[in-house]
C-alpha cells in the first residue's frame, strides 16, 4: 500500500518543492497512514497537528494517544483545541460544520505560523463517496465531485483508497491507530450515510462503488471545465475580503458565477454558506448576507468581506495598532518633515486632544478637509471615494477628543497642521494589509 501511495506522489508530482508539510493528526487509522507515508521521506520536514473538538467523553483519551504515537515517531506534534458545541452554537452551525472549520482554521493558522508548504488530510474513497452523497442530499448543484490529490494548498494522498483497506493494512503491520467511538453513531448525517446508504448500494449491484468512482471522475471532468473559464479572473486578497472586477463578473455564465463566488468564499472557510438561492436573487447592486461573510454588488466590484466587530482601541503616540484591514502606525518627531510623504500624514501634536483612538465611523461623525469651509459627514466621503458599504463598518476613523483627524488613505482634518512653529510632530503611517492570509 504504501508503494502505491509514493507511485501517486511520484506520478503526479505532490511533493515537488515541497519542504515541510503539517499533517492534520488524530490518530485514526487515515492520518495515522499518512504519518507512515510521510515521514519515511528524509528530506521532507513533517509535522502532526492535533484539534481537540472536546466533543466526546473520550477527548483526553484521544489527546494522550497522539501524544504517545508522536514520541514514538520522533515527530513534532502541536496541540490546540475550542469548545466546539459552543462555537456551533453562537453562529447556528451544524455540529460536522462548526468542527470542520474549527479544525482547518487552525490546521491553516499552523502551516503559516511553521512556514510549512502543505496541509495533509487523512480524506479516503469513503470519506469521497460520502461527501458525494451528502452534497446531493443537501442539493449542491456543484462540488459533488469536490476532492481532489492537490486542492490549493490541501493535500490529500488517500482519496484512491478504501477505508477498509487502510485498516487492514495497520493491523497486518501492527501500526496503532485510534478508533473514534461515535463512528458507529447514527445521530450524523455522515455516519448514516457511511453505515446505512454505502452497504446498501453495494448489496443492490456489485459494482456500484466504481460505478460511482466514475460519475465522480465524469462530475470532476465537468467542473474542471468549468474552473477553466474563471481561472483568468483575478481574485484581489486583502486581510479580511476579497474583491474581482465587476465587468469579469458579469461576462460569466451562471454556473460560473457561482463557481468564482464560491472560490472567493473559500479564502475565508465559507464556501459552503453560499447555496444556488442565493445566485438566483442576486442583486444588480446591494449585498447579500451570509453567516460569517457579506457580499456585495457595486457598479465596479465584487466584493467578499468578512463580518467583524472590533472594539475601538487607543491609539499610542509610539506604536503600531492593527484595525480592519489597515495597520495605523504612530511616532513622535521633530521638524522638519517631508509633509507630501506617500502613506504618511503628519500633525502639531501640541494642537491635538489627547488620546488618539482608532475605531469605526460613528453616526453623525463629520469632517472639515482642507480647503473645506464646512464640515462634511464621514457616510458621504465615503460614497465619494467609492468605498463599498460592507467595508466601511471595518474601515479605520482616527480620532481624538475633540473628533475625527484622519480617514487613511482618503481625507485629514485641517486640525493641527504642521507649521513653522511646530515643536513636536506626530507622524501617522499607515498602510493597508493585502494578503487575506496574513498575520498581524
Amino acid at each position: 500500500m504504501i508503494k502505491r501511495i509514493k507511485k501517486v506522489i511520484k506520478e503526479r508530482e505532490l511533493l515537488k518543492g515541497v519542504h515541510k508539510i503539517i499533517i492534520g493528526y488524530s490518530g485514526g487509522p487515515d492520518s495515522t497512514l499518512l504519518a507512515e507515508v510521510l515521514s519515511d521521506y528524509d528530506e521532507l520536514e513533517v509535522i502532526l497537528a492535533y484539534f481537540n473538538h472536546n466533543l466526546r467523553k473520550d477527548s483526553k483519551k484521544e489527546e494522550n494517544f497522539v501524544i504517545r504515537e508522536a514520541k514514538k515517531r520522533n515527530l513534532k506534534l502541536l496541540i490546540d483545541g475550542a469548545d466546539v458545541r459552543g462555537y456551533c452554537n453562537e453562529f447556528s452551525l451544524s455540529i460536522e460544520e462548526g468542527a470542520r472549520k474549527l479544525r482547518l482554521s487552525y490546521l491553516k493558522s499552523v502551516k503559516n505560523k511553521e512556514k510549512a508548504d502543505l496541509i495533509a488530510l487523512g480524506h479516503n474513497f469513503d470519506d469521497k463517496i460520502e461527501n458525494f452523497f451528502i452534497r446531493l442530499l443537501r442539493g449542491s448543484g456543484f462540488g459533488l465531485s469536490q476532492m481532489s490529490y492537490l486542492d490549493g494548498d490541501i493535500l490529500r494522498l488517500l482519496i484512491s483508497l478504501r477505508k477498509n483497506e487502510i485498516i487492514d493494512y495497520l493491523k497486518e503491520n501492527r501500526i496503532a491507530f485510534y478508533i473514534d467511538p461515535t463512528n458507529k453513531s447514527e445521530d450524523y448525517l455522515r455516519n448514516k450515510v457511511r453505515l446505512k446508504v454505502i452497504p446498501l448500494l453495494e448489496q443492490i449491484h456489485e459494482n456500484s462503488i466504481e460505478n460511482i468512482r466514475r460519475s465522480i471522475d465524469n462530475l470532476s471532468d465537468i467542473e474542471e471545465a468549468l474552473y477553466a473559464l474563471i481561472d483568468s479572473i483575478k481574485i484581489t486578497c486583502h486581510f479580511n475580503y476579497a474583491e474581482i472586477d465587476r465587468d469579469d463578473f458579469d461576462n460569466l455564465p451562471s454556473a460560473c458565477k457561482f463557481l468564482i463566488l464560491k472560490r472567493m468564499l473559500s479564502i475565508f472557510n465559507s464556501d459552503l454558506e453560499l447555496k444556488r438561492a442565493h445566485l438566483t436573487n442576486l442583486p444588480e447592486r446591494g449585498i447579500v448576507k451570509l453567516k460569517s461573510v457579506n457580499l456585495e454588488l457595486t457598479p465596479y466590484k465584487v466584493i467578499v468581506a468578512k463580518n467583524m466587530a472590533e472594539k475601538e482601541k487607543e491609539l499610542p503616540l509610539s506604536g503600531k495598532v492593527p484595525y480592519g484591514y489597515y495597520n495605523i502606525e504612530t511616532e513622535v518627531v521633530s521638524p522638519p518633515v517631508k509633509l507630501k510623504t506617500r502613506g504618511c500624514e503628519f500633525f502639531d501634536i501640541d494642537r491635538l486632544e489627547l488620546p488618539l483612538k482608532v475605531g469605526r465611523k460613528k453616526l453623525g461623525d463629520r469632517l472639515v478637509t482642507f480647503g473645506a469651509e464646512n464640515s462634511k459627514k464621514i457616510k458621504d466621503i465615503f460614497i465619494d471615494y467609492k468605498i463599498p458599504r460592507v467595508l466601511r463598518d471595518i474601515y479605520p476613523i482616527v480620532y481624538d477628543k475633540r473628533g475625527v483627524i484622519l480617514i487613511p488613505g482618503i481625507k485629514r482634518s485641517n486640525r493641527a497642521p504642521v507649521l513653522k512653529k511646530t515643536k513636536k510632530v506626530l507622524k501617522i503611517r499607515y498602510n493597508e494589509v493585502t494578503n487575506a492570509g496574513e498575520k498581524r
